[in-house]
């Protein structure tokens, strides 16, 4: 069978689940493809799908990127072969399931697709009847929808092949030059932070399988080597949502071969609670050079009843010092416009204290209700949000999607976001940042935000990394923030295109 991803963008960031699902699908005897469609027409590319004739067309997406993909489909769908079967993955299917009735959606899986897609596309192959495969929701042409159970989670990491990154290289040249490489080597989270999807997550494939599962460590050091061989790396991120979650002895273990057998700095996600004296002395034996840690918010009575993170300031400043000693770099994730009374005061808290912890970087973004996390309800109960996610940005870092008091108070939160960063790097600017935010300059803003990280990111490379990226990124964000606000529309209805031309006379000719 013939499986062809479309993806509006990487966004430079190497996807991991259409990755691993080509090298499971590869491994089974069926071929695959992956196509970026942001930088082409719709003539370009109806042309790739008819050169490449697949059987199912794949997507799989994040809230936000829904409303593009769906879309997508759908003029592709005006266009090419009605019995193609097209497919939707990722986090906005799982939690979204009733995107189903979408027209053009005839399937979607929700959770883990390692199983349970390849088991689809084999009764395809075979034309056997599909419709009781697990994970999946089903759209028959009469409009009926079939609703399965979730499957079991993949129960040994250690069994999946090596995601297939020359896939998503071949679709974008900028990413296989990048430094940074992406690795998994943990699935799964405990903890019932309401802004994240993980608490749904649990509750959806509770009884399943394990929650905390993680490949062993020369399963991920291969891999890393094998990348390391064959492409330009000059850094490591393990992107597990909490790194040092790992199972006894893992940790010591890895310390002590991954600087040996890969000899390249670390980068990785850590929680404050899990940071002691022991870990961060690991961590320094790792080369771990950078660490991602989530603060989300300064007031702690608003981070444990609203966000429910149950860990206290006095808690993180103490995590900031042991990683500092351990020469690891912070950066902090931080949440602003928070579905609370007053969410400019809570902002400027978490303001004071990344000033206070003096982070590296002190990442921001503007919190989205995701469906299914809690914080969604929170903010539908207190008329903030109604309960909308067609309105989604594709991106956090964007605007926020909330309603506050008055479009003054919209305009300064959304400015305080692109500010947060660059005042707490330059704490000078600290006593003029109430008036900074009320300027209209949004769109400036936006520019100098991302201008910042792409500065942070590029001086953190090596030399050959600057050299490599340098341009790439350049391009990228050029494009990326041109973009941000703008909306691209399909036309879903058969128009004279050349393709349609084709076919019509190729129709006459018989």
């Amino acid at each position: 069978m013939k499986v062809q991803f479309l993806l509006k963008n990487t966004g430079m960031y190497e996807r991991l689940g259409i990755m691993t699902l080509s090298s499971v699908l590869k491994q089974k005897g069926h071929e695959v493809k992956l196509n970026l469609t942001e930088e082409s027409d719709e003539e370009q590319i109806l042309k790739h799908i008819k050169n490449y004739k697949p059987d199912i067309l794949a997507y799989s997406i994040m809230t936000g990127e829904h409303i593009y993909h769906i879309e997508l489909n759908q003029m592709v769908r005006s266009y090419y072969d009605k019995n193609v079967i097209s497919v939707f993955g990722g986090p906005h299917p799982t939690y979204c399931p009733e995107m189903i009735e979408k027209e053009g959606v005839d399937a979607i899986c929700r959770g883990e697709g390692e199983i349970y897609f390849p088991e689809l596309v084999e009764k395809l192959e075979q034309g056997k009847d599909y419709y009781e495969t697990k994970n999946f929701w089903f759209k028959k042409k009469d409009g009926t929808i079939i609703k399965n159970k979730m499957g079991k989670l993949v129960p040994e990491l250690d069994s999946n092949p090596e995601p297939d990154r020359k896939l998503m290289y071949d679709a974008d040249k900028a990413l296989r030059v990048r430094g940074t490489k992406l690795f998994m080597a943990t699935r799964g989270c405990p903890y019932q932070c309401t802004y994240c999807f993980n608490h749904a997550y649990n509750a959806l494939t509770k009884g399943t399988g394990e929650m905390i599962r993680s490949r062993s460590v020369d399963s991920i050091i291969k891999e890393i080597k094998e990348v390391k061989e064959n492409y330009f790396m000059d850094r490591v991120n393990i992107d597990d949502d909490i790194f040092l979650l790992k199972p006894k002895g893992w940790l010591e273990e890895f310390a002590e071969k991954y600087p040996k057998e890969i000899g390249l700095p670390l980068y990785c996600n850590i929680r404050p609670e899990l940071v002691n004296e022991k870990t961060g002395y690991l961590l320094k034996k790792m080369d771990c050079q950078r660490a991602a840690m989530g603060i989300e918010c300064g007031n702690n009575e608003v981070a444990k009843k609203v966000l429910k993170r149950n860990t206290t300031n006095e808690k993180i400043v103490d995590a900031v010092r042991i990683l500092k000693k351990n020469n690891v770099k912070v950066k902090l994730h931080n949440i602003i416009g928070l579905p609370v009374e007053d969410p400019l005061k809570v902002d400027f808290d978490t303001l004071d204290f990344n000033i206070k912890l003096k982070p590296h970087v002190a990442g921001c973004s503007i919190l989205y209700p995701y469906p299914g996390t809690e914080v969604s309800h929170l903010a539908k109960e207190m008329g903030m949000f109604d309960g909308n996610h067609e309105k989604v940005q594709i991106s956090n870092k964007s605007s926020s999607n909330m309603q506050f008091g008055s479009k003054k108070e919209q305009r300064m939160i959304n400015n305080f976001h692109k500010l947060f960063p660059i005042i707490v790097e330059w704490s000078f600017l600290r006593p003029f940042t109430k008036f900074l935010i009320k300027l209209p300059f949004a769109w400036f803003y936006t520019w100098i935000y991302f201008a910042f990280y792409g500065y942070k990111y590029i001086v953190q490379s090596s030399i050959k990394g600057i050299i490599k990226n340098f341009i790439h990124y350049l391009i990228f964000y050029f494009k990326y923030v041109s973009r941000l606000e703008k909306r691209i529309k399909f036309n879903t209805s058969p128009k004279k295109t050349n393709l349609n031309i084709e076919k019509e006379q190729k129709l006459y000719m018989h």
